[in-house]
Formats: C-alpha cells, sequence, structure tokens
C-alpha cells in the first residue's frame, strides 16, 4: 500500500482506478470470474442434492453438509480475493492466487469461513426449521418462510459487509490467526467506511442486472470490475488507518 497522498476516495474515484486497472487486462480477470461462478454453482448444486426429505435426519444433514461444503468455499472466496488483491498492487496477479488459500494462511481462512458459515446457519435456523417441519403450501405460509429467510439474509449480509475487509487482511498477515485478524478488520472498518461500502455495493446494482439480462454473460466483465473495486477499496482503508494513527501519535509526542 502507498503511504502518501492519503485521503478517503469516493467510490466514483475508486471505481474509476478499477476501471483504469482493467483497461486492456480484462482476460485474466475474466477467466478467474468463470471459475468462481463455476465452483459456486458446483456447491449450490450439492447443496441442493443434499436435502433428502423433510424430517429430522434430513434436516441435521443438511446442516452438516452446509457447514462443510461453504467452509470449503471459503478457500475459494480467499482465492479470489487473494487474486484481485494481488492484481491491483502488483503488475503480476497470477491466477495460481485461486488457490492460495492451500498455502500458509489454510488454517486461518476455514477458520474464518467456518465462522461466517455458523453465523449465516444460526441467522437461517427459523427459516430452515419452519421449512424442514412445517408444511409450506398455503400463501400464508408461504409469506411466512419467505419473510424468516429475507430477516435472516438480510441481517447476514450487514454483518459481512462490516467484516468486508476481512480475507484481504488475511492476504496481509497470512501468518494471525482468526482473533487478531477480527481485530484488525474491527479497526478498518468503522461506521462511515461501512456505509462506503454498501454504497459501493449498491452502485454495481444496475451493472449486475444488465449481466444477468445477458444470460450472465455480462457478469464475466461485472464481476471483475467489482472485486477490482473493492480491492481498492481495502487499499484505502488500510491508507486511511496509517494516517489516522500516524496522526495520533504525531499529537501524543
Amino acid at each position: 500500500m502507498s503511504e502518501n497522498n492519503y485521503k478517503t476516495r469516493s467510490n466514483r474515484e475508486i471505481r474509476s482506478y478499477a476501471r483504469e486497472r482493467l483497461l486492456g487486462n480484462m482476460l485474466v480477470p475474466c477467466l478467474v470470474t468463470f471459475f468462481f461462478f463455476s465452483t459456486r454453482n458446483t456447491f449450490e448444486f450439492l447443496m441442493q442434492l443434499g436435502i433428502l426429505g423433510r424430517d429430522l435426519f434430513a434436516f441435521f444433514f443438511y446442516v452438516a453438509l452446509s457447514i462443510a461444503i461453504y467452509t470449503v468455499f471459503g478457500l475459494v472466496r480467499f482465492g479470489i480475493t487473494h487474486y484481485f488483491l494481488s492484481f491491483v498492487t502488483t503488475k503480476k496477479a497470477s491466477p495460481i492466487s485461486l488457490f492460495a488459500g492451500l498455502g500458509r494462511s489454510r488454517e486461518t481462512v476455514i477458520a474464518t469461513s467456518l465462522m461466517h458459515t455458523l453465523i449465516s446457519l444460526i441467522l437461517q435456523l427459523p427459516y430452515l426449521i419452519y421449512s424442514f417441519f412445517f408444511s409450506v403450501n398455503t400463501v400464508q405460509s408461504l409469506l411466512v418462510s419467505l419473510g424468516l429467510f429475507l430477516i435472516g439474509n438480510i441481517i447476514m449480509y450487514f454483518i459481512e459487509a462490516y467484516l468486508a475487509p476481512i480475507y484481504f487482511v488475511i492476504c496481509d498477515n497470512p501468518d494471525a490467526r482468526l482473533p487478531m485478524v477480527l481485530v484488525m478488520t474491527l479497526s478498518l472498518m468503522s461506521r462511515k467506511q461501512f456505509f462506503r461500502y454498501i454504497g459501493l455495493q449498491i452502485s454495481f446494482i444496475p451493472l449486475y442486472l444488465l449481466g444477468i439480462l445477458s444470460f450472465g454473460i455480462g457478469l464475466l466483465w461485472v464481476v471483475p470490475y467489482a472485486y477490482t473495486s473493492y480491492a481498492y477499496f481495502y487499499e484505502n482503508l488500510c491508507e486511511n488507518y496509517i494516517k489516522a494513527n500516524s496522526s495520533s501519535q504525531d499529537s501524543s509526542i
């Protein structure tokens, strides 16, 4: 990360940096994105196969399968994060970065992914219980099921948004354990930065919709654009953190 010209970059500036970085360099990011989507879709397909019925055994089997699959998928999420962070900080980002989660950060990445998975399952527990053990065959029951699903996912979205830098932090601190990674992540993501990040994500919604309307082909451009922007956002978080700490140290002298 650079140590000069510190200032909070607007989301428009961050997206501009991302477009400039991708200009003429889209091929590998598109291939990386294709790998990411293919892996994610495979895991989601396996999750659907894991629904064996609507009894107690099927419920616990689905929960156990969810924990296993989404914990492993965390390695893929870390890999794509590692690639795009390298993409914005170096000129030699390699697709091999997709397998960075199998390196020396493996235990921390798995612990982080497991944490995300368990929090998500706890928040989705009312929806899962209702779906597995109650009949969803009327409009009212369907609305209850949908409401429970949305509430759990909305809360999880805000938690994940606040912890958005966590995989980037692991990239920069490969030997750090989860407690230290959490401390560093929470130090970076203030309330103001939290709302900035949500604003950045929202700004991509029109592009995601266009990507979907193009039968998913456009997403091969939108997703690299978004992830490159998130990497620049993280870099700016680090710059601001260094500046704030340098200022506090200078004032205490």
